[in-house]
């Protein structure tokens, strides 16, 4: 017989996972959010097992992918949400994504974190103006972000 979670716990963790996923308003992934969804589908008797191990897979995926471009908080909040999905199948899980969730938030509450993704943010905007019209000079180039570990 498969493990199978428990719906309060699976419940709170998506709550958590919710609440850290607030917290960046531009974050615009819906990966995450499905992965909640799931997990409070499935804790309303409204989704399958099947389902959280899918969205908790694809916003693993997600995380990863995240977390590799410098993203380091928002990448903790999706992990929140991986986890809060696969708390359906081991209740375990659920603390881990409360866990994620605290860290996400507290992470993007790190100046240091803020002034990475704003500069990330910036040098992204100025590769897509400068791509398209190689031959234009722009004479402001923006900062360098500061460095990823810094708010670890």
């Amino acid at each position: 017989m498969e493990p199978i979670g428990d719906p309060v716990l699976t419940q709170w963790a998506a709550a958590a996972a919710e609440h850290a996923l607030a917290q960046f308003a531009d974050f615009a992934d819906a990966t995450a959010t499905q992965a909640i969804g799931a997990a409070r589908g499935w804790a309303n008797g409204e989704a399958s097992l099947d389902d959280c191990r899918d969205a908790a897979f694809a916003a693993h995926l997600c995380a990863r992918e995240l977390s590799e471009a410098g993203y380091q908080a928002v990448a903790t909040c999706v992990r929140a949400a991986s986890n809060a999905a696969a708390s359906a199948d081991d209740p375990a899980l659920a603390g881990t994504a409360a866990d994620y969730a605290l860290e996400a938030v507290m992470l993007n509450s790190a100046p240091c974190e803020q002034q990475f993704n704003a500069g990330t943010e910036r040098r992204w905007q100025w590769s897509q103006l400068t791509e398209p019209h190689r031959s234009e000079v722009f004479t402001q180039e923006p900062p360098e972000p500061a460095a990823a570990s810094c708010a670890i």
